[in-house]
């Protein structure tokens, strides 16, 4: 009888995971399939300075939530957390569908992002409760493996949208599946819930609150002041530097200094509110006490910068300089997907062998990760084999896939199994921050390199249409023949950006060593309890 019931409880073990894993593969597939739907829309708008502004709240605003949503799954439940942020998410691909001009496409794109960051949360959390923590890095490499199978589909799928019946019905498309993916898993979610309830696994207390009372405790607990300050000083000091990059605002201007300056005095302020008048505090400072939460939180936000750095607007480099067609330079785009969730898997199961990760992370992931990005910097112009850039992605995706792996094991290693959503919050939080700053600094560096070498390469006849050309991006840039002297322009104006965004992705990885340095040799085999919902 015992036997039988053990046997029930793994085949349902099992299909949940397995639903797990369907669940991120719809994630990558839709991340993968709009990924050339969004290149097409905003090119339809010539609107690059909303999306790049877009891109920079997303991010911030993502990451910083990350923290309540972590209190949210332990107050409110993880069905009821879940069923929230999935609605967030398929509003902001309604409102992306539906959008007809450039400002309501970047709203509808942070409420998507914001959506698509808790999800992914949600969803590593409950892998992390329901894994020991020597097969732990093994599971997240595991439900990381859709992004292989979505590389080679999800390029022809976007492709196929693009073409035939537009980024529209593409992105109409994903919200149908979407909800048919999601609603059962939410479903799935509350009845183990309740579940757990009739067992006495779970409990809930009445509050004896009224609502207004509510209203008051959840201000409090989730710190919204604390939120709303953090969110501000970050946008108000990344914002502008997006705004100087599309003419909205120079370096001199008063609109710049001010935001830049509010930001930065936001900052201190912040640190007040939760030092001296938070009743609870936004984030448990004293989890930074910990050496190795510390620099893991530092690694992610550095490794977040260098990505995005040289990433941002590797598309459009490649269906430009290197004459990809959009199948293509969709394939391009996936190697490091491809090759950092393969890799994951491998060094998942080097942790389980060796109990260590480390000094892999240190001696491996890191410096394979640095020279990538330089031989980024050799073969950018286009003159070389396309060969070589793939061989530098891989080494990019190799190293990445070790050290996302490793700062999550070593956040994971340092806490108990209760405090593992935060941990993982604030992983999320410095990997937002480190990408929204690295996007900003991309798009300064674009928007002030690439019109300038434009303008310096480009003929005389042609130098009055040189903002025409910058500004209609690459389906502009495209209409030229390749041997056009206005299409070389164009060329070089890639080349010289995608230089400078590469030396910023390498340099930046030196404060690497550090970071992990100061990490405690973990040994997986210490011991936590597993989750009891699920």
């Amino acid at each position: 009888m015992k036997r039988k019931k053990k046997q029930k409880a793994d085949a349902s073990g099992v299909r949940r995971y397995a639903w797990i894993w369907v669940a991120f593969f719809m994630l990558a597939l839709q991340q993968g399939t709009t990924t050339q739907l969004n290149a097409q829309a905003y090119a339809g708008f010539v609107a690059a300075p909303q999306i790049t502004t877009a891109f920079i709240l997303s991010g911030i605003i993502g990451g910083v939530i990350k923290l309540p949503i972590a209190k949210v799954l332990n107050i409110w439940g993880r069905a009821e957390g879940l069923l929230v942020f999935v609605c967030v998410y398929l509003l902001g691909m309604i409102i992306i569908a539906s959008s007809h001009g450039p400002n309501a496409y970047a709203a509808g794109y942070v409420f998507y992002w914001i959506g698509y960051d808790a999800i992914y949360l949600i969803l590593d959390v409950f892998v992390a409760d329901t894994s020991g923590l020597r097969n732990r890095a093994f599971a997240f490499a595991f439900v990381s493996t859709p992004f292989i199978c979505t590389a080679f589909t999800a390029p022809l799928l976007g492709a196929a949208f693009v073409k035939h019946t537009g980024w529209r019905w593409g992105y109409g498309s994903m919200i149908i599946i979407m909800f048919a993916v999601f609603m059962p898993l939410v479903l799935v979610f509350k009845y183990f819930q309740r579940k757990a309830e009739r067992m006495g696994l779970l409990t809930r207390t009445p509050s004896g609150r009224n609502a207004w009372q509510s209203v008051l405790h959840y201000f409090h607990e989730f710190d919204i002041i604390g939120c709303i300050l953090l969110m501000v000083a970050l946008i108000l000091f990344l914002l502008p530097f997006s705004l100087e990059s599309y003419g909205k605002a120079t370096y001199g201007s008063a609109k710049f200094i001010a935001m830049v300056v509010i930001g930065i005095l936001l900052f201190p302020v912040f640190a007040l509110w939760e030092a001296r008048f938070a009743p609870v505090q936004f984030v448990r400072w004293e989890l930074f006490k910990k050496r190795t939460v510390l620099g893991a939180f530092v690694l992610a936000a550095l490794l977040y910068f260098s990505f995005y750095s040289w990433d941002t607007y590797y598309y459009p480099f490649l269906l430009v300089v290197d004459g990809l067609n959009y199948s293509d330079a969709g394939y391009m785009t996936q190697i490091y997907n491809v090759g950092s969730c393969f890799w994951g898997v491998v060094f998942g199961a080097w942790i389980r062998y060796t109990k260590h990760f480390k000094w892999t992370c240190f001696g491996f992931g890191l410096p394979l990760m640095m020279l990538g990005a330089g031989l980024m910097i050799h073969f950018r112009d286009g003159s070389y084999n396309i060969g070589y850039l793939v061989m530098a992605q891989i080494f990019i995706a190799f190293g990445g896939g070790t050290l996302v792996i490793g700062e999550d094991m070593a956040v994971m290693a340092a806490a108990d199994r209760d405090g593992v959503p935060m941990m993982l919050s604030l992983i999320g939080l410095a990997s937002s921050i480190g990408g929204a700053i690295g996007g900003a600094v991309t798009a300064a560096i674009y928007d002030n390199v690439f019109p300038s070498t434009l303008l310096k390469h480009l003929p005389d006849d042609l130098k009055a249409n040189a903002t025409q050309i910058f500004a209609g991006g690459y389906v502009t840039q495209l209409t030229f023949p390749d041997d056009d002297p206005a299409r070389l322009a164009v060329n070089a104006a890639w080349s010289e950006t995608q230089k400078y965004t590469c030396i910023t992705a390498v340099c930046i990885l030196i404060l690497g060593y550090p970071a992990i340095g100061i990490w405690k040799n973990y040994s997986v085999d210490k011991k936590q309890n597993k989750g009891t919902v699920l």
